[in-house]
């Protein structure tokens, strides 16, 4: 006896059914009916599918028909599931034999046979027969896998066409009647209406192929009412109802009577954010004998879903600014009085008891300025006479002690002008002695001149070259001047060449802004922090106020001097800080809020 049966003797039936385009439980009842019918011996067979990998995998077809399989082949199945490799069963009165259906890598299910006791040549043949023919199942996946993907696809680019109609129009009345118009075109509708619940009832926004909708009232109310009938039910409605449809319909029998609409859809909507939703309808009609399809249905559910969304924010920003701010007053009411929300009314408890708290605590209110350090005094040192510099010990920055030598000009010149008057002085005197000798009174006088005015100009002398060292009249520091870059360098009488400030006296300059200083007067007590010093504070008395004013970015501010109580060896004139002045105690809202104020009181009586 041969292990299978010839090919040319398979029922032509089975091959004209195999042929046919069916679904994959037809597929693999005709499938299994082949297989068996060409292997001899077969007693039982059954095809097992399910989604890739995850499962569960099903039965979809059993040879015979209408006979379940018994347990060997039940077992083998589970078997060939977890190992995803062909597995044999075999006693002595029967064999069972399950290969696993892969397709990419991913195993879809199986076909498990159950035969006759045959030799091993047969269950090799036997497996060759079910290796060709899982070619035709996974052939039939690959068809059927290919066939959701082209609709998915389809259903995908329509529903992104219809987005883009909806979006396209910036304003929600164009962009309604535009959407409703492309649905109406592309699902063959005679009519597809659009409406939002306002209070109680719903308003048509948009009906397809018509941009006016206010002369035909009847027909709004109508279909008001309908999308009114779906959004109380909450429920898609369809007419004519389907047999698991149990839901009223009356408001829809009633448009179809009235206006002629044979097939009706409603499919509700509600969009918007928690305790701010907003209801709505899409309404289909047909007429004739074409009822609306499930997958049409779906994917209308699917463009619904949506482009309620769009149209909702396009009809909340076309709102007036007025009922912008009446509707988010209404949220942020409803949602502190509402349920839900407990962070944001514990929020809002707690910034009412923060406000309540800093109305009514004081404290010290302050004024903060950009503080500068300076000497209390500042001594120049200036050239006393035209000349040259000659050294430069001390530069700016250095701290001298009182006698200290700063710098010293060119003594040469001073010393030889010097000598020539000494020598003109010795001539006098001689000639003096000569006119006192031949008691000569008018050469004795005139000589006793001369020498008077050669010894003065060498008095002149003297005191010039003993000025020609430029020494520091206080201890303090060298504030500013440096010549050790410009020696022989010529100076004028006059010229300032140092400047120098003690270190044991100094006075704040406080830049207070102007909207400040009328709180501002002398003896307030203060204090001030130096950006080189972060970690001292140092105690200040205003000393006195200058009407002197200084503009900076657009803003005007007054130079207010200060005292420093505590004086440190580490402060150095040129420091700057902050500089924090107590005016006296305020409500603390007030210290936070004022400035505000002032500027909207300003501002307003600008306006007016």
């Amino acid at each position: 006896m041969s292990e299978s049966a010839d090919l040319a003797g398979t029922p032509q039936s089975l091959w004209q059914s195999f042929a046919a385009p069916l679904d994959i439980r037809q597929f693999g009842s005709a499938w299994l009916a082949l297989q068996c019918a060409m292997i001899e011996g077969a007693t039982g067979a059954v095809m097992v599918l399910g989604p890739p990998d995850t499962g569960p995998f099903l039965p979809v077809a059993f040879w015979p028909p209408q006979q379940a399989p018994g347990s060997m082949l039940t077992e083998v199945a589970g078997l060939a599931l977890e190992s995803r490799q062909p597995t044999l069963l075999a006693d002595a009165t029967q064999a069972a034999l399950a290969y696993p259906v892969m397709l990419d890598g991913h195993l879809h299910g199986l076909v498990a046979l159950q035969t006759l006791p045959r030799s091993d040549a047969g269950m090799q043949a036997l497996t060759r027969q079910l290796q060709w023919g899982l070619q035709g199942i996974e052939a039939a996946l690959l068809r059927q896998q290919s066939g959701h993907e082209q609709v998915t696809r389809e259903r995908l680019m329509t529903t992104l066409d219809l987005v883009a109609s909806a979006m396209t129009e910036q304003q929600f009345t164009p962009a309604a009647h535009a959407l409703v118009t492309d649905l109406a075109i592309r699902f063959d509708c005679d009519r597809v209406s659009v409406g939002f619940r306002r209070s109680d009832h719903t308003g048509v926004d948009a009906v397809s192929h018509s941009a006016r909708i206010g002369k035909r009232m009847n027909l709004i109310r109508a279909i008001g009412s309908a999308i009114d009938e779906a959004i109380d039910q909450q429920s898609l409605l369809q007419l004519p109802a389907p047999p698991a449809q149990l839901l009223v319909t009356r408001d829809h029998a009633a448009l179809a009577r009235q206006h002629g609409s044979d097939n009706l859809l409603t499919i509700p909507f509600v969009v918007g954010a928690t305790g701010n939703l907003v209801s709505g309808g899409f309404t289909f009609e047909r007429s004739g004998a074409r009822p609306f399809t499930p997958a049409e249905i779906e994917l209308c559910q699917a463009v619904v879903a949506l482009c309620s969304r769009i149209l909702e924010e396009k009809r909340l920003n076309d709102r007036l600014l007025v009922a912008r701010i009446k509707d988010l007053g209404r949220d942020q009411l409803i949602k502190f009085t509402g349920p839900r929300f407990y962070g944001r009314k514990l929020a809002a408890g707690l910034l009412m008891l923060a406000v309540l708290f800093f109305s009514i605590a004081s404290s010290t209110y302050t004024v903060g300025a950009n503080a500068a350090l300076e000497g209390a005094i500042r001594r120049v040192l200036v050239a006393p006479f035209d000349g040259y510099v000659a050294t430069a010990s001390q530069r700016a920055g250095d701290v001298i002690k009182t006698g200290t030598v700063l710098a010293t000009l060119d003594q040469r010149d001073l010393q030889l002008e010097y000598l020539r008057w000494a020598s003109q002085a010795e001539q006098y005197s001689k000639q003096y002695q000569e006119a006192m000798a031949k008691a000569d009174r008018v050469q004795l006088n005139i000589s006793l001149a001369q020498v008077q005015q050669a010894r003065a100009q060498m008095d002149l002398l003297a005191e010039q070259l003993a000025r020609a060292s430029i020494t520091a009249p206080l201890d303090g520091i060298v504030v500013s001047g440096d010549l050790s870059q410009a020696l022989g360098s010529a100076v004028k009488r006059g010229q300032t060449l140092f400047e120098v400030a003690p270190l044991n006296a100094y006075r704040v300059i406080l830049e207070v802004d102007e909207s400040d200083i009328t709180g501002i007067r002398e003896g307030l007590r203060g204090e001030l922090m130096l950006t080189a010093l972060p970690g001292q504070v140092f105690p200040l008395v205003i000393s006195h106020l200058t009407p002197v004013t200084s503009s900076r970015e657009g803003r005007s501010f007054f130079r207010v001097e200060a005292d420093v109580e505590q004086v440190s060896d580490k402060l150095r004139p040129g420091m700057e800080g902050i500089g924090k002045i107590a005016i006296g105690q305020r409500k603390l809202i007030w210290q936070w809020t004022h400035k505000l104020v002032d500027w909207l009181r300003l501002s307003v009586w600008s306006w007016i």
